[in-house]
């Protein structure tokens, strides 16, 4: 195997693959990326047997061939290399050398028989939609991923996907986060819980302009790109009710500026108790007050004027759980809405719909 390779395009796509690969992998040959020769191009194959993913490079191809090298290593030695033409060739007993421009690299590889193929499903239907919708959509509610082993189906986003629309939810049991997206027709509706780590590779080599293609089957969620594949084993488990979490109608709404409220949560927050960082929220005619206290450092109070005609509330939430609910919000403004201490707040946009964080109230 013989290929030459522009250093640019090869660590792209290095940097696109290499973050499956587990630091500590129980099969050695699992730490490695595999490189295979197709007409033009070598594709890049990386897996932890859970999540797979697969490009392919432009090159001049001057011998067939396959070979696996350490992912981590490869990638560390393209990053450094110089912006000219890279050259790597197979030798004997799976020696790799890698030569650009005066330097030259040494590897030692393994051979690819063992190497776990990774295989993308044939769905019944693919959706296609843009990128910057999905990442958008995986922003509203990545954030509220579980990170309880024990609730393992909690460990991942319901990705729901029916006639004309697709539903992303994500809930870790104190707080629950939907967005919903008017798309093609898939025909009969599919669903699937995609793992925490698909999502978090989904979201890095995402990109703005580019389409891409969506597929579910019944145990693997496939995601295409050109040039570009992903695959995941679906989460196997039963996904909570989440309609009958969210709450249908609140007593207590406020529109408030999104800016505003975050550097005051930021704020007062400092000294709330590390180790749920509650916050107490005052609503009343024209103010929101709110204020935290820890026993050891103190407190903090802080007042916002607020058009607000309403019935007084209060209740305490987790403020980190609200600025990251705050965060995936574009427009200027969020909604807040409140029933009593005891009930869920719901976080909204003030003008783009789809988008809801359900929390749970904490007793302060």
């Amino acid at each position: 195997m013989e290929v030459i390779l522009d250093r640019d395009a090869f660590l792209k796509g290095l940097q696109m693959v290499q973050n499956v690969v587990e630091p500590r992998q129980t099969l050695p040959i699992l730490a490695n990326v595999l490189l295979e020769t197709e007409e033009g191009t070598v594709r890049l194959t990386a897996t932890d047997l859970e999540v797979g993913a697969r490009v392919s490079v432009p090159a001049r191809v001057a011998g067939k061939g396959a070979i696996t090298v350490s992912a981590r290593k490869l990638a560390e030695i393209v990053k450094e290399l110089p912006a000219a033409a890279v050259t790597l060739k197979v030798g004997d007993n799976a020696g790799v050398s890698l030569r650009c421009a005066g330097v030259t690299y040494k590897l030692v590889g393994m051979p690819p028989d063992d190497f776990p193929a990774v295989v993308p499903a044939s769905p019944s239907a693919w959706l296609t939609l843009e990128a910057k919708i999905l990442r958008d959509m995986l922003t509203q509610t990545s954030f509220a991923i579980s990170h309880d082993e024990t609730r393992y189906a909690l460990n991942g986003v319901l990705f729901s996907l029916s006639s004309k629309e697709m539903r992303l939810v994500a809930t870790d049991g104190h707080r629950l986060a939907l967005s919903v997206r008017t798309l093609g027709d898939m025909g009969r509706p599919i669903t699937g819980i995609v793992p925490r780590k698909a999502i978090t590779e989904i979201m890095r080599v995402l990109g703005a302009g580019e389409e891409v293609q969506l597929g579910i089957t019944e145990n693997q969620f496939v995601l295409q790109m050109p040039n570009f594949v992903m695959t995941a084993r679906l989460i196997e488990g039963q996904f909570p009710n989440y309609e009958a979490v969210i709450p249908k109608n609140h007593p207590g709404r406020l529109v408030i500026a999104r800016a505003a409220l975050t550097s005051a949560l930021r704020r007062v927050s400092v000294m709330a108790e590390e180790r749920n960082k509650p916050v107490k929220l005052t609503l009343a005619p024209a103010s929101l007050k709110l204020a935290a206290s820890s026993q050891d450092m103190g407190e903090a109070e802080e007042t916002l004027d607020i058009d607000y005609a309403g019935e007084e509330v209060s209740i305490g939430f987790n403020s980190r759980y609200l600025l990251e609910a705050i965060a995936p919000v574009e427009n200027e403004q969020v909604v807040l809405e409140f029933k009593d201490a005891l009930s869920p707040g719901i976080v909204r946009s003030a003008s783009e719909e789809g988008y809801c964080c359900v929390i749970m109230p904490m007793r302060i």
